[in-house]
């Protein structure tokens, strides 16, 4: 075991951890890297119209979030160890859960509206239809009738 300090960030008193319990550079590289490659991904799918921009502040929220992450690790450790929570990854993933609930949630909100924008629209196809119809039966009505009156006058 080795002490925290060991890699730039004092412990409180007491509290060891094991040399695998602080991430490697190699995986902070990656995690930077991969939040960088994120959000040009969804700049350029907001650029092409394919994504729209308040879905793509979540997204951007998530990059900036996988940039930041490897870079205070050592204090979402600390945040750990003193909530009681004794694997650090742990409280990680519990915030990416949190996070993905509330992604639902609004994907929840918004297939809610949309729903009832489908409802509301569809009640006025159906109404569009019916005068529609209602106007053809009138039209087709007076054709004939046209068509009787230009046969009186013929014979």
């Amino acid at each position: 075991m080795i002490w925290l300090f060991q890699s730039g960030n004092p412990l409180p008193a007491g509290i060891m951890v094991t040399q695998q319990d602080v991430m490697e550079v190699r995986a902070r590289i990656f995690a930077v890297v991969l939040g960088f490659v994120v959000s040009l991904f969804v700049i350029n799918l907001v650029r092409t119209k394919k994504l729209k921009e308040e879905f793509a502040l979540l997204w951007l929220l998530t990059s900036i979030v996988l940039v930041l992450t490897p870079l205070v690790i050592d204090y979402l450790d600390l945040v750990a160890y003193a909530l009681g929570i004794e694997y650090p990854p742990a409280l990680i993933f519990l915030l990416a859960i949190i996070s993905l609930l509330f992604i639902l949630f609004q994907f929840s909100m918004r297939i809610s509206r949309f729903s009832e924008q489908i409802k509301v629209l569809i009640q006025e196809v159906a109404v569009l239809r019916a005068r529609i119809e209602d106007l053809e039966q009138v039209q087709s009505g007076e054709a004939a009738d046209g068509r009787e009156g230009n046969d009186a006058n013929e014979g």
